[in-house]
């Protein structure tokens, strides 16, 4: 009873007050730089990792790109419920194909390990393939994975180019030869394990997925500046498609558009499952579009994410 005595009530406006320097009311202010990790991201940590305080580890770019917990987790169930997966009991020749019992998802970029270890968390997503261009983010994902207590066997980490990778699938089973692009190579990347998780390239890749999850850099966090519903995946997203890590050697930059990432995950993926992680001011016609160039016949669900009622991301669901 908020009038009961001793507890006080607010009556107007001029009651409250603003908090200053990311605190976000336990009376914890951004300790970094506000250029590396400005005060409203400091504010939310535990919104995108609620296990924050126990060492979780982001890097600037992360910071504002990691997709919150809650949102994960229910991308995730999303999968288990089945609206994606081919089916939710494999049969006996699946699971051969697989060496798993259950749903194979590919994160085609992974980052810090947002998605994957909500992915990971449920039991009947049997293994999680985390794909990240950069050594430095995966090593960053496994440490978060430690801190949730993944099981080490049900996640594997790959560095290597998103886009090389979907073309090393075809229709959910790995293509003879590591790539249905002709004279391309696949690199060679140095295997690790850190803090019990496997770290490498290729040969790490197992040999059938069910479905592609794509969270792929909107343009930083400059996003917004398009305008509402004018994000556009031809135009917005540009993924470089050279075969090199972030370490890579001087090929010159070829890019592939949101567009052509669609379609690249549908062909890698088993019934073109995708699911394509977006920011709130996509344009729906415009996804509608895409997905129908891709081949896509069957409908696709286009799904608002909302936190504390406010909308934070788009996700957008296919399969055929």
């Amino acid at each position: 009873d908020a009038s009961a005595k001793g507890v006080p009530q607010i009556t107007s406006l001029k009651h409250m007050r603003n908090l200053t320097n990311g605190d976000s009311g336990d009376g914890i202010v951004n300790p970094h730089p506000k250029s590396e990790v400005a005060d409203k991201y400091w504010a939310q940590r535990k919104r995108l990792f609620s296990r924050y305080d126990d060492g979780v580890r982001l890097d600037k770019e992360s910071w504002y790109s990691v997709t919150p917990e809650a949102i994960a987790g229910h991308i995730a169930n999303r999968v288990v419920e089945g609206h994606l997966a081919n089916d939710s009991n494999p049969t006996q020749s699946d699971e051969e194909e697989n060496g798993t019992k259950g749903i194979v998802v590919l994160d085609a970029f992974c980052g810090v390990g947002g998605n994957a270890i909500g992915f990971a968390d449920k039991k009947d997503i049997a293994l999680v393939v985390c794909v990240d261009i950069d050594r430095n983010k995966l090593k960053m994902a496994a440490h978060n994975a430690s801190i949730y207590g993944v099981d080490p066997s049900r996640v594997v980490f790959i560095e290597a180019n998103a886009v090389g990778v979907l073309r090393s699938y075809s229709d959910g089973k790995r293509v003879e030869g590591g790539s249905s692009e002709p004279n391309v190579p696949v690199p060679s990347v140095e295997k690790e394990v850190y803090e019990g998780y496997e770290i490498g390239g290729f040969d790490l890749l197992p040999p059938a997925i069910d479905v592609v999850f794509l969270s792929p850099p909107w343009g930083g966090v400059e996003y917004l500046k398009v305008g509402d519903s004018n994000y556009e995946l031809s135009t917005c997203i540009k993924i470089n498609s050279t075969p090199t890590s972030i370490s890579g050697a001087d090929n010159e930059a070829v890019t592939v558009d949101g567009d052509e990432l669609l379609e690249l995950s549908a062909k890698a993926s088993k019934n073109k499952s995708v699911i394509y992680f977006l920011p709130k001011n996509v344009n729906g016609v415009n996804i509608g579009l895409s997905s129908w160039k891709v081949g896509y016949r069957k409908g696709i669900e286009i799904e608002n994410n909302l936190l504390n009622g406010k909308l934070k991301t788009v996700t957008v669901y296919l399969k055929e």
